[in-house]
């Protein structure tokens, strides 16, 4: 079973976790088992499926491999934020004006609700749905930036930790 899902992972270790996988649910519906004819090929079957399941999982996930990034040149490292602080910045300049009031005042001056909400007179409810609703439209108009969005988050680690 092993050497036959390597075949689809190329990967041992998760080769190895998927027939694991796959034996344990047998051994846990081996009541349900007893309609199927050809034990055998529904055990290749189902190791062939969850194998093409967690291939496809496995390459949906984006990693930022730091030592890579570590390698960048420092031009190539100023043009990579250069062009991360602009997607940013276009990004923030569509927001509705009291919500890109709101997000820079709390996330980039790092003030506290509180405060915003004295120096802006509004409630500090309003502040919370203010900065909340940035968020999600920075999201949703930063989402075919996902690289963008994992380096920013990267880059904050780097400044804060």
């Amino acid at each position: 079973m092993l050497s036959f899902c390597m075949k689809y992972t190329k990967d041992e270790s998760m080769s190895e976790e998927i027939v694991e996988e796959c034996m344990v649910y047998l051994w846990e519906r081996r009541k349900d088992l007893e309609e199927v004819r050809d034990l055998k090929a529904y055990l290749y079957t189902m190791v062939k499926n969850m194998a093409l399941r967690s291939i496809k999982q496995r390459d949906k996930v984006v990693s930022l491999d730091a030592q890579k990034y570590d390698q960048l040149s420092e031009s190539e490292e100023f043009s990579l934020e250069e062009d991360v602080h602009s997607v940013l910045l276009n990004a923030l300049e569509t927001l509705p004006e009291k919500c890109k009031i709101v997000f820079k005042l709390s996330c980039i001056e790092g003030l506290k609700y509180k405060d915003i909400a004295e120096d802006l007179n509004i409630s500090v409810n309003t502040v919370k749905s203010q900065r909340a609703r940035a968020l999600e439209l920075l999201k949703s108009r930063l989402n075919n930036y996902s690289f963008l969005v994992i380096y920013i988050l990267f880059l904050l680690k780097r400044l804060f930790f």
